[in-house]
Parts: structure tokens; C-alpha cells; sequence
């Protein structure tokens, strides 16, 4: 199990901390005087105490609607977004940046707006955009470098670092970083350096260059120990300590990490003390002396539980497992792995709830801002109308020939008004489409792929560390039980692409002429193994030479569908029956079961294009309720229509039609 290296503090630190340098006029109220005050403390506050910063600026942007001053409220703003991100209300985080971003370009105040542009990227880092994350780290790199702003230089670079190091592009990473080193040498900022350099070990660590790894970090910790950062010598050395335990170096490991939890006690920092018990408790048991380790994992998980940190609590079970499971106790390893087990299922869920609800924000806030310049549009198009009247007001007085031009150009605007409110009409329809759209793909990820892709992963990694010990019939069963959820995650991802290329109008039919009796016997070859595991009979009475002009591709995946959901519901020793015939120019094909059925409310539903709650089968199959919607799309885009007959307990037909070869 890797450990994570712990690069958070360092990136946290290298940050810009302009000063607050707030200008007034000559009128030096006492209002004034206690907003500058103010907004030094929101900027001084807002990484140490970003709750005390965040009130602070509060109280500023009070002052400030009496008292308007552009550059002291971006710097304001500045402050506020950043406190916010550390708070995780990231909502009021990008609406302080953004705000921020607009004044600064609006006064030209570029120093600011680096800054501005600087946090966004930071809030968007943590959202986990990382589009809009580079986007805005190269916008603050490229305003630094034009006013020779050399920390915001710094800071951008180290940010972009982080986007690249998050999607494994190494070199690029290490590239950044480099340059982000240079300009820190030549500021004289150790600080910096030292931290620059704890991240560029951690890349070389990433690319398993563990021995360059070990040289940079040991860097660091001189540097660290420099510049009296005791938190930073910590942190150095556990990382230190991660990269011996992956080359087996265990004696090294236990050094550095024990060095490392006498700082975190001497600090007070329990978070940190609980990650070092786990990590001294692996050491030992790396070593042998399974006492000792089981000690220090019980302390660590103690004190887990105690804080709610569900990660560590996740790798402790893991840990105990490994641990049980080389002292030869297999009751209790076997006991901590199906803890392993729940806890990663509890984790992953909240991950994807937690990525929901960034998405969710990061919509919220570029729909307000579209809300926003809607509104200016039309307070402008009001502005206009009053002047528009008032000129007509004058124009009656001077003469009766321009009150009938101003009352053609009244009347033609009011056309062109009726026209942009449907517009707006049908634009707020389709975004509210597209809402929902989103919001029915989210469940269905959430709901349907991540539970699948966990118990896969569980699966083939008892597979892969039990492999020895596992006899003949086990690896035979696990194989298939793996082939078997990955031949279903296949399907679920197929269907969920296909129908997010329907919603988005990227799908193109290619006709062309088809072979149904082949299409059809290879989709009975791919559902043998399901079929044959309910004991369903599973027959094709296609004709031969029964031709169609259609899209490949589409087809497939209506016969697929159509064949999947009748073994579904049809219950075990059951039989599928797959007819065609030809009919007014085109060719009709069933899928016949004598399974479950259903009643007409469901019928009705079935095939209304919406996604409906699918409904288990025979044997408890999970389903996602995309089929039949792609199965209607597919169908009608390619000239045919679907119909369903069903009766309660006495199966289904679906048939769907195709023109017949032209």
C-alpha cells in the first residue's frame, strides 16, 4: 500500500502574501480609516485564520457600499476567496474571485488581478477542474511576467505544476517546478525553495526514481531545517521514510518516521500523529516485531475513529489484514478485510457524492453569472427604451411626419423584443433539458458504475495477492465472476456513452446494408453464458437472406438491448425466441419471452423516451434503465418503429421495424 506523501502543507505555503497596501484620498474619514485597517487584516488573516479573515472582509464590504473604493475592495475580494477555498465554501469562494477579476481588469490594476486570477485557480485546483484551473494559472503567469511580479511568477508555476503532477504528465511537472526553483533562488526565498523541492522529490517518487527521489528530498530537509521550519523537517522525513519502505529499506523507514511523530506530538498536531502510528505500525511489521506494530495501529486507529477520518481508518483495515494474514491468523485477517471492504464502499460513495457536488457548484456559479449579464442586457435594452421615449415625446412636438417614423421604429423594436423573449423562452427550456439530462447521468453513475467498478477492483485484488493459495475451482470462479461484471460494466458504459452522444446530437447514422440473421446469431453468441446461467432457452428463427438498410452499428445495439432485457426478465428454464418477416417495404423483428411481463401502466411508460427506474430481474439483475430509451432512438433514427406487447406472467414481445434493402 503507497503511502501518500504529504505535499499539502508545502503547497499551501507557497502562496503570495502581498501586502495591503490600500490608497485613499485626501478625505481620510474615520470610516476609511477603519477600512484600510480592515482590509490589511482580512489579507494578513486569510490563510492563518481564514474564519477571522472572512469577517473581517465582511465587515470592509459594509463600509465599502458608503464608501466605494475599487482597488481597496479587490484586494478585499482577493482575501475573501482565498479564506473561503480553505473553508470549502467554494461557492462565495469563486464569486469573490470573479468579482475581484472584474474590477481589477476594469481599473487596469494588473498587480491585483494576477493575484485574482492566482486564487481562482487555486479554488478551481480544489473543485478538481483542472481545465479551468490551468486556464487561470497561465492567465496569472502570463499578467506576473508582463509587470515582473516574480512571487505571483512563482505561484503560478507551482500551480500549473500541481495540475500537471495530477494528470501524471511527469515532465512537464518537473519542468515547472524547475523554473519556479530558479526564480526562488534568485528571490532569496528559502521557504519556497525548500517546498519547491519537497514536491520535486515527490514527482521523482511518483516515476519510481526512488534513488533521485531520496537525493532531493534529503535537500529539503537541510533546507527545512534552515530555515527553522520544524513542521516542513516532519514532513520531509516521513515522506523520506515512504520512499525506504517502497525499496524495502524498513530499518530507515522506522527512523525517519519516529522522528517525524516526536515533532507532531512535541506540535500538537493529532491528525499527523495518527497517519505516523499507522505508518511506525507497518514499519514494525515490515520488520517482524508484529506486537509492536499491532500497538501502534491500534493507537493510530483510535485516534481515526475518534477524528472521523474515514481514509485512514480504510488503509488500518488494510493494514491489519496484511498483518493477520502473515501471522498466520486468517480468522482475523479475513475479519478486517471485509472492514476493508465496507469502509471502501462507504469512501467511494462520498467521493462521488463529493464530485457531484463540485460539479454542482461550479454550474450554480457560471449560471449566475449568465443570469447576471442577462440582467445587464436588459437594463441596457430599458435604458434605450426610455431614451427611445423621451426622443418620441420631443419628436410629437416638432412635427406629426417623425411621430409616424418613431411609431415604425416603436413598433419594430417591439417585434424584436417578442422575438429575443422566445428566444430566451426556448433557451431557458433547453438549459433546463440539459439540467435534468445531467442530473439523471449523475444518478446513474453514482448508482449503477461505482458499486460495479469497486466490487471488480476488490475482486481481482483478492485474486491477484491470494493467487498462490487459491486452488484450481477458486481461480476458475473468480475469473468468470471478473468476466462476467466486466462484461456487464462494458455494456453499462456503452449504453451511457451512446445515450450521452443522443442527448448531445454527436451520434451519425451510416446505413448500409445489412445482414439481420447475422447480426442476430452473433448477439445469441454473446449472451450464451448468460443464458445458459438461468437455464433459458435462447433461439433464433431468423431467415436466412433477410436483409435490412440501416445503420450497423444502431442495430446491434437494439437487438443487443432487446435480447439482454428479455433474459432479465425471464425466469430460469425460460426460453427467448428471436422471428423476423417482411412487411410493406420493411423488416420486422421480435424478441419473444415467456418471462415476468407487465401491466399496461409500465407498457405505456416503457417506450415514452424517458429514462424510467428499471426494475430487477428474475435473479436480481441490476439495470440502469437506458436500454429501451436507446433502443427508441435507434430505431425511429433509422426510419422504423418499436412496439412492446406484454401480459402479467406471460411474457413480452418486442418488436421493432427497419426499411427492407433498397
Amino acid at each position: 500500500m503507497k503511502r501518500t506523501p504529504a505535499i499539502i502543507m508545502g503547497l499551501a505555503l507557497i502562496i503570495i502574501l502581498p501586502r495591503a497596501q490600500i490608497l485613499w484620498s485626501n478625505d481620510s474619514n474615520g470610516e476609511k480609516e477603519k477600512l484600510g485597517h480592515l482590509a490589511a487584516q482580512v489579507m494578513q488573516y486569510r490563510q492563518e485564520n481564514p474564519r477571522k479573515a472572512i469577517e473581517y472582509g465582511q465587515q470592509a464590504l459594509k463600509i465599502l457600499q458608503d464608501h466605494p473604493d475599487d482597488i481597496s475592495k479587490v484586494k478585499v475580494l482577493n482575501g475573501l476567496c482565498w479564506a473561503y477555498c480553505i473553508e470549502g465554501q467554494y461557492r462565495e469562494a469563486l464569486s469573490s474571485g470573479k468579482e475581484a477579476e472584474t474590477i481589477a481588469t476594469k481599473i487596469g490594476a494588473k498587480k491585483e488581478l494576477a493575484i485574482a486570477f492566482g486564487s481562482l485557480a487555486n479554488v478551481y485546483l480544489d473543485l478538481s477542474d483542472f481545465h479551468k484551473a490551468l486556464y487561470y494559472s497561465m492567465k496569472a503567469k502570463s499578467v506576473s511576467e508582463d509587470i515582473g511580479y516574480k512571487q505571483a511568477t512563482v505561484s503560478a508555476l507551482v500551480s500549473i505544476a500541481r495540475i500537471q503532477r495530477n494528470l501524471m504528465e511527469y515532465e512537464k511537472a518537473l519542468a515547472n517546478y524547475q523554473m519556479a526553483m530558479t526564480i526562488s533562488e534568485e528571490l532569496g526565498d528559502k521557504h519556497n525553495v525548500a517546498w519547491i523541492l519537497n514536491n520535486t522529490a515527490t514527482v521523482h517518487w511518483n516515476l519510481k526514481q526512488y534513488q533521485k527521489a531520496l537525493d532531493i528530498y534529503f535537500r529539503a530537509l537541510e533546507t527545512m531545517k534552515e530555515v527553522k521550519s520544524e513542521m516542513g523537517y516532519a514532513l520531509v522525513s516521513n515522506n523520506i521514510a515512504c520512499v525506504y519502505c517502497d525499496i524495502g529499506k524498513y530499518d530507515q523507514a522506522l527512523e525517519y518516521d519516529l522522528e517525524s511523530l516526536e515533532i507532531y506530538e512535541k506540535a500538537g498536531n493529532k491528525v499527523y500523529m495518527a497517519y505516523s502510528f499507522k505508518n511506525i505500525g507497518k514499519d514494525y511489521g515490515n520488520l517482524g516485531d508484529y506486537a509492536r506494530g499491532l500497538r501502534y495501529l491500534d493507537k493510530s486507529f483510535e485516534m481515526a475513529v475518534q477524528m472521523g477520518i474515514k481514509d485512514l481508518v480504510k488503509t488500518i483495515y488494510e493494514e491489519y489484514t496484511r498483518l493477520y494474514e502473515t501471522m498466520g491468523n486468517y480468522k482475523l485477517s479475513l475479519f478486517y478485510y471485509k472492514k476493508l471492504k465496507e469502509t471502501g464502499d462507504e469512501i467511494l460513495n462520498q467521493d462521488i457524492n463529493q464530485r457531484i457536488a463540485h460539479l454542482e457548484v461550479v454550474y450554480d456559479v457560471e449560471k449566475k453569472e449568465k443570469e447576471n449579464q442577462l440582467l445587464k442586457e436588459k437594463n441596457h435594452l430599458q435604458a434605450l427604451d426610455l431614451s427611445h421615449q423621451k426622443l418620441l415625446g420631443n419628436f410629437l412636438i416638432v412635427v406629426t411626419f417623425l411621430v409616424i417614423i418613431i411609431a415604425i421604429i416603436t413598433f419594430n423594436r417591439y417585434r424584436i423584443k417578442k422575438k429575443t423573449a422566445r428566444a430566451l423562452k426556448i433557451s431557458e427550456e433547453k438549459l433546463q433539458k440539459m439540467n435534468d439530462t445531467k442530473d439523471k447521468l449523475f444518478t446513474i453513475i453514482a448508482h449503477d458504475l461505482g458499486n460495479p467498478l469497486n466490487n471488480l477492483l476488490l475482486n481481482s485484488g483478492h485474486l491477484h495477492r491470494n493467487l498462490r493459495q487459491l486452488g484450481e475451482k477458486n481461480i476458475e470462479e473468480s475469473v468468470q465472476d471478473i468476466y462476467r461484471q466486466t462484461q456487464g460494466l462494458t455494456n453499462l458504459l456503452e449504453n451511457l456513452l451512446q445515450w450521452a452522444m443522443v442527448q448531445t446530437g454527436r451520434i451519425e447514422r451510416c446505413p448500409e446494408i445489412l445482414d439481420i440473421r447475422a447480426i442476430v446469431d452473433e448477439t445469441i453468441h454473446l449472451a450464451k453464458y448468460s443464458a445458459q446461467k438461468k437455464e433459458i432457452t435462447l433461439v433464433s428463427n431468423v431467415l436466412e437472406d433477410t436483409a435490412a438498410w440501416a445503420d450497423k452499428h444502431m442495430i446491434k445495439t437494439v437487438v443487443r438491448n432487446l435480447v439482454s432485457n428479455a433474459l432479465k426478465y425471464t425466469r430460469p428454464g425460460g426460453e427467448v425466441v428471436i422471428t423476423s418477416r417482411e412487411r410493406d417495404g420493411y423488416v420486422e423483428i421480435t424478441v419473444s419471452d415467456n418471462g415476468v411481463g407487465m401491466d399496461e401502466e409500465k407498457r405505456r411508460l416503457l417506450l415514452s423516451g424517458e429514462i424510467q427506474k428499471s426494475t430487477r430481474g428474475t435473479i436480481d439483475e441490476k439495470g440502469t434503465g437506458l436500454g429501451l430509451v436507446l433502443c427508441k432512438e435507434f430505431v425511429e433514427s433509422n426510419g422504423g418503429e418499436i412496439r412492446v406487447q406484454s401480459w402479467l406472467d406471460q411474457g413480452s414481445h418486442f418488436s421493432f421495424t427497419v426499411p427492407r434493402r433498397q
